[in-house]
């Protein structure tokens, strides 16, 4: 899927996704956004649902390499915790039509949601796995480890969201300004949960 071509599909489908919506999409305004011949566009997709599933997924799985990259850079789980918050915040942060897209269209179909789990769940395994090893060394005390790792990406997914959504339109200088605060206070609200031992 990340093929030159295939790349050029996706960038012109989250713009015009982006700007019209799935359902008001249309696939004629797709090839014409990525400059490429209409058979092009169908022979690696069948449908603007399978389109859509497929740039769901190739945003997903750029977050999952990022944050895979980012585990490699620290020792500790509450490094990698840490950096995991802030990997995710800024991801969002240079992907804001993107992260719209994902967090607003990706519950339409039932196969839409489905690709969405499984792949959320990818990334949700990479949170646990941390989760885990911060137990059994003794850095955390989480009881409910699956919880804890959706409550953390939905904090750091909902706090950027929020800032995109109160833009008329995006204005990168002002969301750059607002990066540091949103990584430090979702930071201490997941460190102050990891370690409360009333957790347990």
């Amino acid at each position: 899927m990340r093929h030159e071509t295939v790349d050029l599909i996706f960038d012109a489908a989250i713009e015009v996704f982006a700007e019209s919506g799935f359902d008001q999409a249309k696939m004629d305004d797709i090839v014409k956004a990525a400059g490429v011949a209409k058979g092009t566009i169908y022979y690696h997709f069948k449908s603007k649902e399978e389109l859509f599933v497929g740039l769901m997924n190739e945003g997903v799985q750029k977050l999952i390499d990022r944050a895979r990259r980012n585990m490699e850079l620290h020792a500790s789980p509450t490094d990698q915790l840490l950096g995991l918050v802030e990997n995710q915040i800024r991801f969002y942060v240079q992907n804001g039509k993107l992260a719209k897209l994902l967090l607003s269209e990706a519950f339409g179909t039932k196969t839409r949601q489905l690709q969405f789990r499984i792949k959320i769940g990818e990334y949700l395994q990479l949170i646990e796995k941390v989760i885990d090893e911060g137990n059994r060394i003794g850095e955390f005390r989480v009881r409910h480890v699956p919880e804890a790792a959706s409550a953390i990406f939905g904090a750091a997914s909902v706090v950027v969201l929020q800032k995109l959504y109160s833009m008329d339109e995006l204005d990168p200088a002002r969301i750059e300004r607002d990066i540091p605060p949103m990584i430090e206070t979702v930071r201490h609200m997941v460190m102050c949960g990891m370690k409360d031992s009333s957790w347990r």
